[in-house]
């Protein structure tokens, strides 16, 4: 197997290291990302399945609508990353700078009053149980009011990301996470004078933790210790051809991002359809939480792809892109092999951690073992959607990804569990052949090398 990898064509020793070196702190970062979240679900757990549901339902709402920091910061990665491949420090920093100004706008003008006049709206229109709407809304309002310091987060990681500087955003993240899971159990259950707040101290202790990682972030930036070294004059020059560039390679990301929420968000309406529908809820929330391990080893090497793609097409040197593009895919499909196989072993133990309840540990087991079986497919896509982003063909992606997301998961999901009637598991057989008509038609657009041809 070794002699079959090394004699690949598409093998390079020392391109394998610069991969996997801005991929593995990646991996890391996002495996603390889904561990918060899964502690968060186990506190919110003993709460009752109605407050595992609100939190499960809020966060999709919560990722819809901020789904513009993805656009900005997807952009000012590969931007940054070609600034970095060609040797531009000015263009570096000054791309850095003005991003951040770009996504604290958003985020104050638009995420924030936004979140709070809509959330409940939403909420409503998913058809969420009275309770549920009650406690979600309580949670969504705290969690928008504090939207900027979660936008900052995500600029910081982004702009390290294009320097391939991951393993300084993997020490950023482990600090504002541990103290997450810290202020979420203090104001969850309550200690001492402060007083326990359920499912808005879930939402409270996430806002403490990401404003103090904003104002590390924010030294990190700015300090000479680093890469970055950016300077307040640019933050305050607004740089309007700039954030075109931006808008226009972080944008199709960003629209692919509202796609794929809101066919999460539509997924969760077709399973209120189904009888017992708060518990289906409750066991599809747990579910795709723990999914997020997945989908997050096909977002590092998604990310690791982008950046390298984009430092070496920065660097003039487009055959080692496309090495770039095939080690990466590769590398996230060997990975993922391994993490679905545990899906498929101990779907049940996975679900018995969060919740005793009979019935959706049974939804959530067989929810595992049909997507268990598409997963190296789906991180195989995301790597080389990403080798496309940072290629300069965001279109490519978007397309295969919201015909995946809307169409196959949104119309087989829905006819497999509600027209064949074959419930819960409908929903997981949508997903799963989503991944199968996401990875043919990317794989074929990179292998096809028009993207080669493209000067940022």
């Amino acid at each position: 197997m070794k002699r079959f990898i090394t004699n690949h064509p598409h093998f390079h020793a020392e391109e394998f290291k610069q991969v996997w070196k801005i991929a593995w702190p990646i991996i890391l970062t996002n495996m603390l990302q889904v561990t918060v979240g899964i502690v968060d679900f186990k506190m919110v757990g003993t709460l009752g399945i109605e407050s595992i549901a609100a939190v499960g339902m809020s966060r999709q709402v919560m990722m819809f609508i901020m789904i513009l920091m993805i656009a900005i910061s997807g952009g000012s990665s590969v931007l940054v990353a070609h600034a970095y491949g060609s040797k531009d420090q000015q263009k570096v920093s000054r791309t850095a700078a003005r991003s951040i100004a770009f996504m604290s706008i958003t985020a104050l003008l638009i995420v924030m009053p936004t979140g709070i006049i809509f959330s409940k709206s939403i909420l409503i229109l998913l058809g969420a149980e009275k309770l549920v709407i009650t406690l979600g809304n309580s949670y969504l309002q705290i969690l928008f009011l504090g939207s900027i310091f979660s936008m900052f987060n995500f600029a910081v990681t982004g702009i390290l990301l294009g320097v391939g500087k991951t393993k300084i955003s993997l020490n950023l993240l482990l600090v504002v996470n541990t103290l997450n899971i810290v202020f979420n159990y203090i104001f969850i259950f309550g200690i001492g004078p402060i007083s326990a707040m359920g499912v808005r101290g879930a939402a409270l202790g996430t806002v403490i933790s990401r404003s103090i990682g904003s104002f590390i972030g924010l030294w990190i930036l700015f300090s000479p210790r680093f890469p970055i070294q950016i300077k307040l004059k640019d933050i305050l020059t607004f740089d309007f051809p700039l954030l075109r560039k931006i808008l226009f390679l972080g944008g199709p990301r960003s629209l692919q991002g509202i796609v794929r929420n809101f066919s999460q968000l539509f997924m969760i309406r077709v399973i209120t359809l189904l009888p017992d529908s708060t518990r289906a809820v409750s066991a599809y929330s747990v579910a795709m939480q723990v999914r997020m391990v997945s989908s997050f080893v096909g977002l590092a090497f998604m990310n690791a792809a982008m950046s390298r793609v984009g430092q070496n097409m920065g660097a003039e040197k487009p055959e080692m892109a496309e090495k770039s593009g095939w080690l990466s895919a590769g590398m996230a499909t060997g990975i993922m092999t391994f993490v679905a196989l545990l899906f498929f072993i101990f779907p049940e133990a996975i679900m018995s951690f969060f919740t005793d309840d009979v019935d959706a540990i049974q939804m959530g087991k067989t929810f595992f073992m049909i997507v268990a079986i598409s997963e190296p497919l789906m991180a195989f896509a995301f790597a080389l959607g990403g080798a496309l982003r940072g290629g300069g063909d965001p279109i490519s992606p978007f397309i295969y990804s919201s015909v995946s997301d809307l169409v196959v998961v949104i119309v087989c999901g829905y006819i497999m569990a509600i027209t064949l009637n074959l419930g819960f598991a409908g929903i997981a057989i949508g997903i799963a052949v989503s991944s199968l008509t996401r990875a043919i038609p990317t794989s074929l657009k990179f292998k096809q090398g028009k993207w080669k041809r493209n000067r940022l």
